[in-house]
């Protein structure tokens, strides 16, 4: 959505919009069973490409990512560590 909205407010025409996603993902332990070995559990990479076909000139382009990438609630969960507090009610 971000990529959208801020394509169109900088007056380009969107013609297509793909995101790839691709991920390294260990569940070999999940929910503590399976190999217990110590590594660690859940993704430790994730890799986006974006296809974005609009009428911006490619530099514009490659800094409107940079930017939404920066400014997303999504990506920025990956990127810094968040805290997690989970009890039971």
């Amino acid at each position: 959505a971000g990529l959208h909205a801020n394509a169109v407010h900088r007056g380009w025409k969107v013609n297509k919009l793909e995101l790839e996603l691709e991920g390294d993902l260990n569940i070999t332990a999940v929910w503590g069973t399976g190999d217990t070995s110590e590594k660690p559990v859940g993704f430790t990479d994730v890799r986006v490409r974006v296809l974005l076909d609009c009428d911006g000139p490619k530099p514009e382009v490659d800094a409107l990512v940079a930017h939404v990438t920066k400014w997303s609630p999504v990506a920025n969960t990956f990127i810094r560590p968040v805290n997690l507090v989970v009890k039971p009610a």
